[in-house]
């Protein structure tokens, strides 16, 4: 793909995200600077339809990003979300000291999303957050309601199961799962952004549940600022 395309599929992908309006060429053309007209943008825009990053609900609307748009989208900003990371001392504080229940709750407020944290050779599973996962889900059926629902019941055991299989045993990663992909959840709704972290010699493994529409760059500057405290690159 080449700069100027990603630029703009990254653009649809992030005015979604914070509108939640199908995106046109001329919104695009308005409020970003592509250096061409409205036509070239469109021209683009069905292009990255017909290779399934976009999705275009109807004939004439604008276009939603696909699975394979948010996963291009976050996979580019953990690659791209560099030393500016953002630090919460408080947050910190309890992430060193395990104080998980409180941690996951701090982290679930500030990024509306469900967080889990896993110690695997403890079989120890924490969880909060559901309440601020649904308040930013967009429902579409009671079905899908209780998908997510089943998902925050069923997570200690696929958790087990995918540590079993080996998805989490790579050393010192972030990884983001669009959809389905999760190992740990089964919604189409949901993304999932995992990691890995040592805490004293004991591993780790924290989730961040969210909606597609969640919020990357702000989850990638808490994951990897997590990743310098855990390394004692900051205290």
């Amino acid at each position: 793909m080449d700069g100027r395309t990603q630029n703009i599929l990254e653009a649809a992908v992030r005015e979604f995200i914070k509108f939640g309006e199908p995106i046109s060429s001329s919104w695009l053309f308005d409020h970003y600077n592509f250096g061409i007209k409205p036509a070239m943008i469109r021209l683009e825009l069905n292009e990255l339809t017909e290779r399934g990053f976009l999705d275009q609900p109807h004939h004439s609307a604008g276009r939603i990003p696909s699975n394979r748009g948010y996963e291009f989208f976050a996979e580019h900003i953990l690659e791209n979300t560099g030393e500016d990371v953002l630090f919460d001392k408080r947050l910190n504080e309890l992430f060193k000291e395990m104080e998980w229940p409180n941690f996951l709750t701090r982290l679930s407020y500030d990024l509306g999303l469900l967080g889990v944290a896993a110690e695997p050779s403890e079989g120890h599973v924490y969880k909060d957050g559901l309440e601020n996962l649904i308040d930013n889900l967009e429902w579409d059926s009671r079905a899908e309601i209780k998908s997510v629902i089943r998902d925050f019941e069923e997570i200690d055991r696929r958790l087990g199961e995918a540590e079993a299989e080996g998805v989490f045993e790579d050393k010192d990663f972030i990884k983001i799962f669009i959809g389905r992909k999760s190992p740990v959840t089964k919604s189409q709704s949901l993304s999932v952004m995992a990691g890995d972290y040592e805490i004293d010699g004991e591993k780790i493994v924290l989730l961040a549940i969210g909606p597609k529409r969640m919020d990357y760059e702000g989850t990638a500057r808490v994951f990897k600022g997590l990743k310098k405290v855990s390394n004692r690159e900051f205290t």
